[in-house]
């Protein structure tokens, strides 16, 4: 199995626009992998995208990818969808449509448990759902997922597990190729859901991850902050890894708050048994 990360940022990306602060101007002067756009996954041997951030073209472009064929939803936030247009952006051509009459050259399966499929159906235009009108130009098919059932696609099953996290229905999604087991789990996990499916891993990739210590502007979560109910702290994170027995850990999803930057994840790798990804991120299992 061959997965790239596209994105390894949070909810904003690094630089942050507007931002000179020393990881902001160091990613702004080196770019990758000092900087990070929104999170997202490609499956590369089977056309599989989890997610779509603000930068998906950008990421699409930069890695050369000019098929997908599955579009794999985890949760309905911005820097996770509002990069939905990308189907239009690949596969609409006026010419084609408008003139030769023709239609696009590939349908995009979109994928989602029901309570995600609503938030997205919910972003409209006031001509209605932005899904609803892909559906009518023949560029998606919508496909409703059920809660630990699996679809199979090819040599690949990929099963979601519905989490009910603090503000939102989320998904981890698990991706398996034969004997390999992989778990993408990017925003929202916690309380990560319960399941012996879920364990003995190849690799899990995961978010919803904050760093302990000073943070942007020397701020520190403060025991008991309604963050450290939302977010893993590495210590749990690594306890989580060994409780599905995973062989890899590969943290995501990073926020540019936490306030450091790619040779500072580097060195925390170190202390904490940990990985953490990086855009372009190329991973084999």
């Amino acid at each position: 199995m061959e997965l790239t990360i596209l994105g390894s940022g949070g909810s904003t990306t690094i630089p942050r626009p507007g931002c000179n602060c020393r990881v902001c101007g160091e990613a702004r002067i080196k770019g990758i992998p000092y900087a990070r756009s929104g999170p997202s996954m490609f499956v590369n041997d089977a056309h599989l995208l989890f997610d779509t951030p603000e930068e998906i073209a950008a990421q699409l472009n930069r890695e050369r990818i000019d098929t997908v064929n599955y579009v794999f939803y985890t949760h309905w936030h911005p820097d996770h969808t509002f990069g939905m247009r990308i189907v239009e952006r690949m596969y609409k051509f006026w010419l084609d449509m408008f003139v030769r009459g023709s239609k696009p050259r590939n349908k995009v399966r979109v994928c989602a448990i029901p309570e995600v499929m609503g938030d997205l159906k919910s972003m409209r235009y006031r001509g209605g759902s932005f899904f609803d009108y892909y559906e009518k130009s023949d560029l998606i098919e919508i496909v409703e997922l059920q809660d630990r059932e699996e679809l199979q696609i090819g040599n690949f099953i990929i099963t979601p597990f519905k989490v009910h996290a603090t503000y939102n229905t989320s998904t981890v999604f698990l991706i398996q190729e034969q004997e390999r087991r992989v778990i993408y789990a990017p925003c929202d996990v916690k309380p990560f859901p319960e399941d012996p499916q879920l364990e003995n891993l190849a690799l899990l990739i995961i978010g919803s991850f904050h760093l302990e210590g000073a943070l942007k502007e020397g701020i520190e979560i403060p025991l008991g902050n309604p963050l450290r109910q939302e977010l893993f702290s590495p210590t749990e994170l690594q306890d989580l890894a060994t409780r599905l027995r995973a062989k890899r850990t590969i943290v995501t999803h990073i926020e540019e708050e936490w306030n450091r930057n790619y040779d500072e994840y580097r060195d925390l790798e170190k202390r904490y048994n940990l990985l953490f990804a990086y855009d372009g991120m190329k991973i084999k299992t």
